[in-house]
C-alpha cells in the first residue's frame, strides 16, 4: 500500500537522530492539513496510514520502535509509545505521557506524566462505553477497563485488575480509591412505554412456551 497520508522528512531529532519529521500529504482529520508538519516517526510501520484512518502525531510526540499508533489515536504534546505498544481505536496520549513495551491502550486517555508499561492494558468498556483515563504520576502495568480515573503516584502491579462496567466514575490514586456517582441515579424517573413493553415480551415468551401444545 501507498503511503498517501504523510511523508518522512530529514527533520531529524534533537536528541535522538534516528526519529524524523513527519509531514501530511492530504488533510487529515480537522486539524491536520496538506503540508502540516507532525510528529516523530522512526519509520512508516509506526504510523497508520490505512485510508480513513486519522491517527496523527502532534508537536514533538514520538512514536518509535515497533510501536504502533493507529484507527484515529493521537499523541501530542511530548507523549511517547516505544517498545512494542500499540495506541489504538481513538486514545489519546498527551502531556509527558509514555506507552512502553507491549502495553496496549483502546480508547484510552493519558496525560501529564502518567506512563503503562509491561503488558498493561488500557481499555474502554464496551457496554458501559466508559473510557480510561490516566494522569499525574501514576505507573500502569495491570488492567484498567471502563470509567476509571488512575491519577497522582497511583502504582497498579501486572497481577493487578481494575474493571467498571458502571455509570459511575471509580477513582484510584496513592491516598486510595473513590466513587464519583452519575448524578442521573439519584433521580427516579418513570418507565418509558418502550422499556415497559420490552420488559413484558420476554413475560409473554416464557407464558406462551410454558402453555400445554394441543
Amino acid at each position: 500500500m501507498t503511503n498517501e497520508k504523510y511523508e518522512i522528512t530529514d527533520i531529524a531529532h534533537e536528541r535522538y537522530p534516528f526519529l524524523r519529521r513527519i509531514r501530511a500529504l492530504r488533510d487529515i482529520g480537522e486539524e491536520v492539513k496538506a503540508g502540516d508538519l507532525g510528529g516523530f516517526v522512526e519509520s512508516e510501520t509506526n504510523l497508520s496510514f490505512e485510508q480513513g484512518d486519522d491517527a496523527w502525531i502532534f508537536n514533538d510526540a514520538i512514536v518509535a520502535g515497533e510501536a504502533v499508533a493507529d484507527k484515529n489515536s493521537v499523541l501530542r504534546g511530548d507523549a511517547l509509545a516505544c517498545g512494542c505498544a500499540y495506541v489504538s481505536n481513538g486514545s489519546v496520549m498527551s502531556g509527558r505521557s509514555r506507552a512502553e513495551d507491549d502495553a496496549y491502550l483502546s480508547g484510552a486517555t493519558m496525560l501529564d506524566d502518567a506512563t503503562v508499561s509491561g503488558n498493561a492494558m488500557i481499555l474502554q468498556e464496551e457496554r458501559s462505553e466508559g473510557a480510561p483515563v490516566l494522569s499525574g504520576q501514576c505507573r500502569v502495568y495491570g488492567t484498567v477497563r471502563g470509567d476509571i480515573r488512575v491519577g497522582g503516584k497511583a502504582v497498579l502491579f501486572s497481577n493487578q485488575s481494575v474493571e467498571n462496567a458502571s455509570r459511575d466514575t471509580f477513582i484510584l490514586t496513592e491516598k486510595g480509591q473513590d466513587v464519583m456517582r452519575c448524578l442521573s441515579r439519584d433521580v427516579l424517573r418513570p418507565v418509558t412505554p418502550e422499556k415497559e413493553e420490552t420488559k413484558r415480551e420476554p413475560e409473554k415468551s416464557a407464558k406462551k412456551r410454558s402453555e400445554p401444545q394441543r
